[in-house]
């Protein structure tokens, strides 16, 4: 309709290798409405390698490094891995750990905190998608209570789970078994003043996002896949001295490039509970060494 029109196309999620790809029935209508595209962009270049990969083979199209010959017009693919707005949260931070008056949230994280001692808190944020491995993450920290006693009543898992599609069926019963689970598991092993998981099923506004971010002493990420995943890079930017712990799905885009994280598989229970008893009694130096190095790379792009 506009033939000098220039179309971008960026994907947001994965794209599927060609073994997974070709089994779609519609797997030449998808490829050929992307080609209508002059540019086709994804997070990593390993979504990209996929995406030329089924082209070359399903629409038996001519390559040229990163350009595909396709209906006598030359399409570019590239990835441009998503960043976010470093000042905005870095910024952010830094007011919050100046400021003398603290949110009610905050005042009741630092309550939390205090009532055991030093109290130390392991952050989980997400979207409640089945891609995110939500259940995994807390059987695997049920996992980790079991296997180490000797953590029971000292650190906590803040699990924030922001509802998404909630009138999709499916979608309700993985609530449903989230619920359960952090039912389940709190009543198992909750003393007096102390529950293991602290759930929250709602979005927060933003300065109590920060609150989070400079309060919990480890980032637990785990998506079974996941395009990028931004909280890790949020958290980062958020850690003004550099200190925290990232545990991080090797399944999601981001651990391409803060690969200096703890990088876990999200299927397997046994490495993220080793990993979380790694992470709590990681010495800060290393922390500070890690974190410093992925800052400048979240911030430089």
């Amino acid at each position: 309709k506009k033939p000098n029109v220039k179309i971008g196309f960026f994907l947001h999620i994965p794209f599927p290798s060609y073994e997974v790809f070709r089994n779609l029935p519609w797997r030449d209508e998808i490829l050929k409405g992307m080609m209508g595209s002059d540019l086709i962009g994804f997070h990593t270049y390993e979504y990209e390698r996929h995406f030329l990969s089924s082209v070359q083979r399903i629409l038996m199209c001519e390559l040229n490094f990163n350009s595909i010959l396709y209906d006598a017009r030359k399409v570019k693919v590239d990835s441009f891995p998503m960043g976010i707005d470093f000042n905005k949260f870095h910024g952010a931070a830094i007011a919050h750990q100046k400021s003398d008056k603290k949110s009610e949230f905050q005042e009741s994280l630092d309550m939390h905190k205090a009532i055991k001692g030093e109290t130390q808190f392991i952050l989980s944020i997400d979207r409640l998608d089945y891609t995110k491995g939500i259940a995994q993450r807390i059987l695997a920290f049920e996992v980790f209570l079991e296997k180490y006693p000797e953590y029971l009543g000292k650190v906590r898992l803040v699990m924030l789970a922001v509802p998404s599609r909630s009138n999709v069926p499916q979608y309700q019963d993985l609530k449903n078994e989230i619920d359960q689970l952090v039912g389940r598991i709190n009543g198992k092993f909750s003393e007096v003043n102390w529950t293991p998981i602290w759930y929250f099923y709602r979005s927060m506004p933003f300065e109590n996002l920060i609150d989070l971010y400079c309060s919990c002493d480890i980032a637990l990420l785990t998506p079974v896949r996941d395009g990028m995943n931004l909280v890790a890079k949020e958290y980062i930017a958020s850690r003004v001295d550099n200190t925290g712990v990232l545990i991080l799905s090797e399944m999601a885009g981001a651990a391409q490039e803060l690969n200096e994280a703890l990088i876990i598989n999200p299927n397997n229970a046994d490495q993220i509970a080793d990993t979380i008893k790694e992470a709590l009694e990681m010495p800060v130096a290393r922390q500070k060494k890690g974190n410093a190095i992925m800052k400048d790379r979240v911030k430089r792009y």
